[in-house]
């Protein structure tokens, strides 16, 4: 591996423009790869600070490109905080790679950006086909994953949560949390529009480390009558929401790198990155989760292995930095 690689990353520093809490791009990315290349720059194309319009922001990425000379150009975009032709434009001055999220469920997005860089990425474990199929030759798997300096185990972490789950409000999460409760198993919940409220980075850390077992809980459709009869806003929710499908997301990591055992829904490709049932645990129902969540909590070795063998495969496996040697590699750009 060259590791004189000059890198830029092209993202929002802060979630949404809210300075008081750093982006899974700078915790993940930048933070994760800075101390194994020679040199590893971020750029905000939010600054929340600055009243800049867009092609101000363009302006002041072009003038540090041209400074520093990289290598490789990270463009990790939300939405249009980019112009498509500026993107472009950035292929004369480096390799320019493209990460997206959420393209299991926004593909127009992909399709509309995909064609204007070197290299794009998908979160699918069969996205590299889906996107063959669509003429994209181009696409490389890259999965969630973790910066295991900030996302790690604590020296005397005291397990005083029995079971947490941080995410924002949804109301099919809520209608879950609300029947464990009310079969006896308390779920400490954390994160936007609860009553808990948002959480730092730090602080959600803390409630990985200190949980027994942490949930990934689906933000996706559920058709299940119960929950759609269990309120109004249940059934809007479900006939309006445009996310008809799940995917891997960065949560199923961060939870075994800080020592939780983690039960989960299942998404398309889960097998390929865990081991169901010996890393990872999922739910298929309501019963289900219920039954699981009782079943671990009852038995304290199987739940250890499982956070053993999770925390290895994320520290062996899916570290971002490893990741990224990978794909430059696989693409001959060191």
């Amino acid at each position: 591996m060259d590791k004189e690689l000059k890198i830029l990353i092209v993202s929002g520093k802060h979630p949404f423009g809210d300075s008081q809490d750093f982006s899974y791009e700078w915790n993940h990315f930048y933070l994760g790869l800075k101390d194994h290349f020679e040199c590893v720059d971020f750029f905000d194309f939010l600054q929340p600070d600055k009243n800049y319009n867009r092609d101000k922001i363009q302006a002041l990425i072009l003038e540090q490109i041209k400074k520093v000379l990289y290598d490789i150009i990270i463009i990790i975009p939300y939405t249009d905080q980019l112009d498509k032709a500026f993107i472009g434009a950035l292929k004369k001055y480096a390799k320019t790679l493209c990460i997206f999220h959420d393209d299991n469920w926004r593909q127009d997005f992909v399709k509309e950006l995909a064609p204007h860089v070197d290299i794009f990425t998908t979160t699918d474990p069969n996205g590299v086909e889906k996107y063959k199929r669509m003429g994209f030759e181009h696409a490389v798997f890259l999965p969630f994953g973790i910066n295991e300096k900030l996302f790690n185990l604590a020296e005397n972490s005291n397990k005083d949560i029995d079971v947490s789950f941080v995410g924002a409000w949804h109301p099919h999460r809520e209608w879950l949390i609300k029947k464990l409760n009310k079969n006896g198993i308390k779920v400490e919940v954390f994160g936007y529009r609860w009553p808990n409220g948002h959480v730092s980075t730090n602080q959600m850390i803390d409630i990985f480390r200190r949980s027994k077992i942490s949930l990934n809980l689906s933000n996706s459709i559920s058709f299940d009558a119960r929950y759609l009869l269990s309120s109004p806003r249940a059934l809007i929710n479900t006939v309006r929401s445009k996310k008809d499908r799940e995917q891997l997301k960065g949560r199923l990591f961060e939870i075994p790198a800080c020592g939780a055992m983690q039960i989960s829904y299942y998404v398309e490709g889960l097998e390929r990155v865990f081991k169901i049932g010996k890393e990872i645990a999922i739910y298929a129902s309501l019963e289900d989760l219920l039954g699981k969540v009782s079943f671990y909590l009852r038995h304290d070795d199987l739940r250890e292995q499982m956070i053993d063998a999770a925390y290895k495969r994320v520290m062996e496996d899916h570290c971002y930095w490893k990741e990224f040697v990978k794909i430059f590699e696989q693409l001959k750009w060191c």
